[in-house]
């Protein structure tokens, strides 16, 4: 015997509200708290109730939502040439939910994203309904923070964000786990300290490098190695240092956190005749990486997940537009190391 179809009124009897407020919790409206649109949706869930997709559909007015990224160019284009690709791929078809993006890829580095988030706050602040995003500075943050109270579903990137209920969620990969991961890997290949660690730690003003590099130094200072530490963000800001640091000091490993300085290092290594005496383990995966596997330059590289980012964040705005589900939770990542073996399978 069939069991009995659940109806909108007797979901709105259990939770004690009235049949507008269950509409509004199911389609993801406005005008009701949080607290109670997760009581309803819990019943929804426990109810088995099927949200007809059309009919919803046919019901919500359409919903814009702007992803603001830097532009993948240059010396960005190795981690956010990934990124975009995968929410260019989930955002397809969309529209036949009334669900419609904007994409802006900015000329701004990411250390510079509040100023092209305040550009869309100014201009265009009424227009949307989501923001997809990267919050990787404290004036990035401050921008998050207006576009959330003003109503706007935020969908965060790799971020670090203090206040999460004014968000959908946040995809990025465990960061402490992937310095934690690229150490563990470094001891294993060098077996005992005889020499020094260079440690390019990125901008340090980016909570991701930040994090990062300080658990890479801080399990490697653990296992006895002593660190070189090296700041700055690309090739024209490392190399003056690194350079030196290659001259003058016995170096038997070298760490990169982020994608960038992972490209210059091998870049650096490769005119120099240097490196396969080196361990070197860098960050991401990404095409031009692939001839230094080959050559031995690169050892290994922690991989951030950039396109797998892309594609969930999309589904969560989805999610939360057309069906009201958010989760306060962060969508954490785990660390994967990629060597020459596998590099290719992740690109």
């Amino acid at each position: 015997m069939s069991k009995k179809k659940v109806t909108l009124k007797e979901i709105a009897q259990r939770t004690g509200v009235s049949l507008g407020t269950v509409h509004r919790a199911i389609y993801g409206k406005s005008g009701i708290s949080e607290e109670t649109r997760k009581r309803i949706l819990e019943e929804v869930e426990r109810s088995n109730y099927q949200v007809d997709e059309a009919a919803s559909v046919l019901k919500r007015s359409a919903k814009r939502v702007v992803v603001v990224l830097p532009k993948a160019q240059k010396e960005d284009r190795f981690y956010f040439r990934g990124l975009w690709r995968g929410i260019r791929q989930a955002a397809q078809g969309m529209e036949q939910y009334k669900i419609y993006f904007q994409f802006i890829e900015s000329d701004y580095p990411l250390s510079q994203m509040y100023k092209e988030l305040e550009r869309v706050y100014d201009e265009q602040l009424e227009e949307i309904n989501g923001l997809i995003t990267i919050a990787d500075s404290e004036k990035t943050n401050v921008w998050i923070g207006r576009f959330a109270k003003r109503g706007v579903s935020t969908v965060l990137l790799s971020s670090y964000y203090e206040e999460e209920n004014q968000l959908v969620s946040c995809i990025k990969v465990d960061h402490k786990r992937c310095g934690a991961l690229a150490a563990e890997f470094m001891n294993y290949g060098l077996k005992k300290p005889e020499g020094k660690i260079m440690m390019l730690c990125g901008d340090n003003q980016l909570y991701s490098n930040r994090i990062y590099a300080l658990n890479f130094e801080k399990e490697m200072e653990n296992y006895g190695y002593d660190i070189l530490k090296v700041e700055g963000f690309g090739r024209d800001e490392i190399e003056e240092v690194c350079s030196s640091y290659l001259e003058t000091e016995k170096i038997q490993g070298i760490f990169m956190s982020n994608a960038r300085n992972t490209y210059s290092i091998c870049k650096m290594l490769e005119e120099k005749k240097m490196g396969k005496d080196i361990l070197v383990v860098g960050t991401d995966v990404y095409e031009e990486l692939a001839p230094y596997f080959e050559q031995g330059i690169v050892n290994a590289v922690i991989c951030q997940y950039h396109w797998d980012q892309g594609s969930h964040a999309v589904q969560k705005m989805h999610e939360y537009l057309s069906r009201g589900v958010r989760e306060q939770q962060d969508k954490t990542l785990p660390p994967v190391l990629l060597m020459k073996s596998n590099f290719e399978c992740f690109l």
